[in-house]
């Protein structure tokens, strides 16, 4: 076939797999000077593909001239058939065709190749296997030019950041920056210190002078260097770093004291007796303390107070209930037989009360541990009068007669004796026998118990003058008193007597009935000392 030129090696008779296009068969056409013509017009449909001209099976083949229309046409068909049969033999190279030869001998050269009624120049791509069609690799030249594409996007964008980064760092931390110092907008580098701009003399603070303990000047400037503050706290180092917009206020150094030593010396408080009244309480004092100072300069000594000593302070005074009719009913030299008869009168008219009792006859001498524990369930509180009235060297009245460790075991046996019967810790307030409570007794008593308890009106029971004379004097209270009575100590029936007839007469009055605890807590006693006291000093 002259006019198709030979598949080169490697490529292919389709003309999208070929990388040259085959050129266009030379169509003839009826000359007018020979008299020849072509079969070209008288062809249609997808085979109307003309012979090469050189092709050998229609080599020489003319058309006579003259002949009419019909004839021309028939010789074109013959004239065709005879080029389609040839060129549907094996193309005499496909044999030794590198890539396809194999495939023009298996399917019959063209006609194998291509669909029926094909053309068979122009044929649709079949990819056989392990051929690689010229566009199928063209996914990976798009994907590399995308991920160049990225990488090159990142490299953009992170230079941008980083020129943005520097601008902000250099806008918030620029290489100079203003202050404003004492009242004046100054410029200073950055990383500048408070003790740069007083070496440049921008300001210059007198330093304070170094002092001994009492004062005197050792050495002039040897103080604290300035003083100031940076918008508006205090600092004293010259080191401290200066930031954009900070607002500086520095002065003159203040006076330093030189280092020394020290020595704590502390001074036990003292006993005072202050006032007068029914109840005696304590005020604890306060142990003072004084430093002493010594220079290690000067070697000078000074004494500081560090806290004020407060002497002990045993309080008397009356109650102040600011006209509230209160009244503190007390009982002393119990428990005996009579007791439990003393009580329901107490509960009917809803009376408490205080009892001081004797510790020796809640258990040794007799047993009526249940009735202080049925006065203590009831409300009432219970006290101590000492373990046994005072016998032996207090001769049954009078403690301030016995030794200190006789007076101290007076009390402790009398609170166990009570702790024991109530089952709870014994009140710390106390009477003593007689009333003998003065002197040395007082402050050898102090760390036991809390307050002696004396009395503003004695109904003088003890006498047994009959109830009428008893429940007289019981009449007679005014608010904040504290009546004596007795629930023991020999025949106390007058007393109970006593009670039947003046409670009654007291709550139609309004009288309330309450402890002694009760009655303290109607004052301020730190308060009361403490105007005592400033009273006798001055």
């Amino acid at each position: 076939m002259p006019n198709q030129p030979t598949t080169p090696a490697g490529g292919s008779h389709n003309p999208r797999n070929n990388p040259r296009p085959h050129p266009k068969p030379t169509r003839r056409h009826p000359s007018q000077e020979t008299g020849s013509f072509s079969a070209a017009p008288y062809l249609t449909g997808p085979a109307a593909v003309l012979p090469p001209d050189d092709d050998p099976a229609v080599a020489g083949y003319s058309y006579p001239s003259g002949h009419d229309a019909a004839s021309q046409e028939a010789a074109a068909r013959a004239a065709y058939e005879q080029y389609a049969a040839a060129v549907s033999q094996p193309h005499p190279q496909a044999a030794n065709h590198p890539q396809y030869g194999s495939r023009y001998q298996q399917q019959g050269g063209y006609a194998g190749y291509a669909p029926a009624g094909a053309n068979p120049r122009v044929m649709p791509a079949q990819k056989t296997e392990g051929q690689m069609t010229p566009y199928d690799d063209m996914g990976r030249y798009k994907k590399k030019g995308k991920k160049k594409g990225g990488i090159v996007s990142a490299i953009v964008a992170v230079v941008i950041l980083a020129v943005i980064g520097v601008g902000v760092y250099l806008y918030l931390n620029p290489p100079t920056y203003n202050v404003t110092v004492n009242g004046m907008t100054r410029t200073v580098h950055d990383g500048a210190t408070v003790g740069d701009i007083i070496n440049e003399g921008i300001v210059s603070p007198k330093p304070g002078n170094l002092l001994a303990v009492d004062g005197e000047v050792l050495e002039e400037g040897g103080g604290t260097p300035f003083t100031g503050t940076i918008n508006g706290s205090e600092f004293t180092d010259a080191a401290t770093a200066l930031h954009k917009g900070d607002t500086l206020q520095i002065e003159d150094g203040a006076d330093a004291t030189e280092d020394y030593e020290t020595e704590t010396v502390e001074s036990e408080p003292g006993h005072q007796e202050l006032g007068d009244g029914a109840i005696h309480v304590y005020v604890p004092g306060e142990t003072g303390q004084v430093e002493k100072r010594t220079g290690k300069v000067s070697g000078k000594t000074i004494e500081e107070t560090v806290r004020e000593g407060r002497d002990n302070i045993y309080l008397k005074y009356n109650a102040d209930t600011k006209g509230e009719k209160v009244v503190a009913l007390t009982f002393d030299d119990g428990p005996i037989g009579t007791t439990p008869e003393l009580l329901d009168v107490l509960k009917q008219y809803g009376v408490k009360a205080t009892f001081f009792t004797i510790g020796d006859q809640i258990f040794d001498k007799t047993d009526f541990s249940e009735v202080v524990k049925r006065a203590a369930d009831e409300g009432h509180q219970i006290c101590t009068h000492s373990y046994d009235h005072a016998s032996g060297s207090g001769r049954g009245v009078d403690m301030t007669r016995m030794s200190a460790d006789e007076q101290i075991a007076e009390v402790q046996k009398g609170q166990d004796a009570i702790t024991q019967a109530t089952g709870k810790e014994a009140s710390k307030i106390f009477r003593s026998p007689g009333g003998n409570y003065h002197d040395e007794i007082i402050w050898t008593l102090q760390p036991y118990v809390t307050g002696e308890i004396g009395w503003n009106v004695d109904t003088e029971d003890w006498r047994r003058p009959g109830a009428e004379a008893i429940a007289q004097r019981l009449l007679s209270v005014k608010p904040g008193d504290v009546v004596l009575m007795h629930d023991g100590g020999g025949d106390r029936s007058q007393t109970i007597e006593a009670l039947k007839i003046a409670l009654p007469q007291l709550v139609e009055e309004g009288y309330k009935f309450v402890t002694i605890d009760q009655l303290i807590a109607y004052d301020d006693v730190e308060a009361l000392a403490k105007d005592l006291q400033d009273a006798a000093a001055a």
